[in-house]
């Protein structure tokens, strides 16, 4: 897997890999909200909308494919969204399996 500083987050301008990096930004403010509001459904609402968010990439692009550094970025931005959807899963008591 490549070094971070190797990736090229600039290849991905498509509208829902966009999505995504707007919705990955924004956890750390959801977290802020449901502290203040103490109301965890937002959390969950949050990563039901993460995770349609990725469905749709997925159905749209391939991961894996020719270009080497577009391949990279998706990698990154896949293994991104899952420590998301894991660490908001676990904030909630949920437990995310190994694999899917």
């Amino acid at each position: 897997m490549p070094k971070v500083e190797e990736i090229k987050i600039e290849t991905l301008l498509d509208e829902t890999s966009q999505a995504i990096f707007k919705l990955i930004y924004s956890f750390e403010d959801i977290l802020v909200q449901v502290t203040q509001k103490e109301e965890p459904s937002i959390l969950a609402r949050y990563l039901i909308d993460l995770a349609k968010a990725f469905s749709t990439f997925y159905n749209e692009n391939k991961i894996i494919g020719e270009d080497k550094q577009i391949q990279d970025a998706r990698v990154y931005l896949t293994y991104g969204v899952g420590k998301t959807l894991e660490t908001g899963a676990k904030l909630l008591g949920i437990q995310m399996p190994d694999k899917m």
